[in-house]
């Protein structure tokens, strides 16, 4: 199994929210266990595997507004979306993720969300990320972009001996040098 994470951007041009001082590029997060993807062609993963999916989408965070008063940045995570399981879902172009897809209906609440004009935020395709904050006063659109993490390394732990041994031998190296002394 092999987790690989991934950064979400998403910029949100001035041109289109109806407040320009809502405009701004805005950072989350994901996971997920490539275990399941062929790296061929067109995939799509979800959390279980449901609708034929590839199972294996593991966590999402976005830093973004406060839907009801829209200036405060709040970390939205899979906990706070409503049917998250059901509904997120990360899509695959030869391996590497090409769109993330969800509808933001915050858990509880009943409405709509975005496509009632309700606070939410939704991933579209292609690429696009539309909200609605302070119940429909602030409405816009941006585009996304998905970039995965390069994976950082791990140093192995050496057992004592192996230190030892690289110790001495690299202990060895300034003694076998002789000195050298000026002919006369």
């Amino acid at each position: 199994m092999a987790t690989i994470t991934g950064t979400i951007k998403v910029n949100v041009d001035v041109a289109y929210v109806n407040d320009p001082k809502f405009a701004g590029v805005y950072t989350g997060d994901f996971s997920y266990d490539d275990t399941h993807l062929t790296k061929v062609g067109t995939e799509v993963m979800d959390i279980s595997g449901a609708n034929g999916n590839r199972p294996g989408l593991l966590s999402f965070k976005l830093r973004f507004l406060d839907f009801a008063r829209g200036s405060t940045l709040v970390t939205y995570t899979e906990n706070e979306v409503l049917d998250f399981s059901n509904c997120a879902v990360l899509a695959f172009e030869n391996g590497l993720p090409s769109q993330f897809c969800l509808h933001s209906i915050l858990a509880g609440n009943n409405d709509l969300g975005v496509w009632g004009g309700n606070n939410g935020f939704m991933f579209g395709d292609p690429g696009i990320f539309y909200f609605v904050l302070r119940n429909g006063a602030i409405q816009g659109q941006g585009t996304v972009t998905l970039e995965i993490n390069e994976p950082t390394a791990v140093l192995e732990n050496f057992s004592p001996f192996t230190s030892l041994l690289a110790f001495l031998g690299l202990g060895r190296v300034p003694l076998s040098i002789k000195s050298k002394k000026p002919k006369k």
